[in-house]
């Protein structure tokens, strides 16, 4: 690890239970990002230093989407998947649920290059594992990976041809081979086993020199891996549970990170307990830049 470990500000003091999903919206200039339990979306404009929630909806959100035609596409409890658009709102569920999702939600998702979106689960209650789902462009879903142990970050490999994914409860974040014609995945390896590191992996992204950023669930931590899974470097954040991170701005040189104050699943905890910090959007400068993410294209 070298370096001195860049700053975080806070930039959105919005004390989310549980912050999540940041996405840089290019057409806007904006940040968009969730709190999960309390089915909030909000918009932080870097332009003017201001931030809004601009859907307080019912259930939950467990991450979203950004549309090729600019719209959001929210992915909610019970597997109902729906879209938003400041102009007109929510929309239609395009999937008002999934069977054996009843007692679950979704928690983090990601378009792939072609416009599919790889969705996953969490637990049920009763034990059960997760689900990675695959969303076709024609809005039919498969199966991508069964006995998810809480699905939550997702990557791409800068060739394409692989994806990383995070499991929170197995502590470990894996990737598969990628077949971009297809979006079947196959030959599973661990990139990173955390199991000996203080906190669980949770949301992650990719920069633009390949290496993958990971934020640690009751870990008060992003940390930087290159490609064979080495860490490279950390940063420090004054909120235990880090839940999330991308790259945005029109330059993609600006890191925002998301955190939470209690479990997704849980009662809200204080700021004396998790943190300074704890429940807010930052933003910091991490010295490298990061890649557009990808929009999915799911048909409605």
């Amino acid at each position: 690890m070298v370096g001195a470990s860049p700053d975080p500000s806070v930039v959105a003091d919005t004390r989310c239970h549980t912050g999540e999903g940041p996405l840089w919206h290019p057409d806007e200039e904006v940040v968009y990002f969730v709190d999960i339990p309390e089915a909030d979306l909000y918009r932080y404009d870097p332009a003017t230093g201001s931030h809004e929630r601009v859907l307080d909806a019912e259930g939950a959100v467990g991450g979203f989407t950004i549309q090729e035609s600019g719209d959001l596409l929210l992915f909610c409890d019970e597997g109902r998947i729906q879209p938003w658009s400041p102009e007109s709102g929510l929309g239609d569920p395009l999937v008002d649920s999934i069977e054996g999702e009843g007692e679950s939600r979704f928690n983090d998702v990601i378009a792939d290059p072609e416009g599919r979106v790889f969705c996953g689960t969490m637990p049920a209650p009763d034990g059960e594992p997760g689900t990675l789902y695959r969303l076709d462009t024609d809005g039919s879903l498969s199966v991508a990976v069964e006995d998810a142990q809480l699905s939550n970050g997702l990557g791409f490999t800068p060739d394409r041809e692989g994806i990383y994914f995070t499991e929170t409860e197995a502590s470990r974040i894996s990737r598969y081979r990628y077949d971009r014609a297809t979006g079947e995945l196959s030959d599973r390896e661990t990139f990173l086993d955390a199991s000996d590191l203080v906190g669980d992996p949770d949301g992650m992204t990719v920069d633009a020199q390949g290496c993958v950023w990971s934020a640690f669930w009751d870990g008060g931590r992003i940390a930087r891996y290159d490609p064979d899974g080495t860490e490279l470097e950390r940063v420090e954040f004054p909120a235990k549970k880090v839940s999330a991170v991308t790259f945005g701005g029109p330059d993609y040189h600006t890191a925002y990170v998301t955190t939470a104050l209690g479990p997704g699943e849980g009662p809200a905890g204080t700021r004396e307990e998790e943190g300074s910090g704890a429940g807010a959007l930052f933003a910091v400068d991490l010295g490298v830049a990061g890649v557009p993410e990808f929009r999915s294209r799911i048909e409605y």
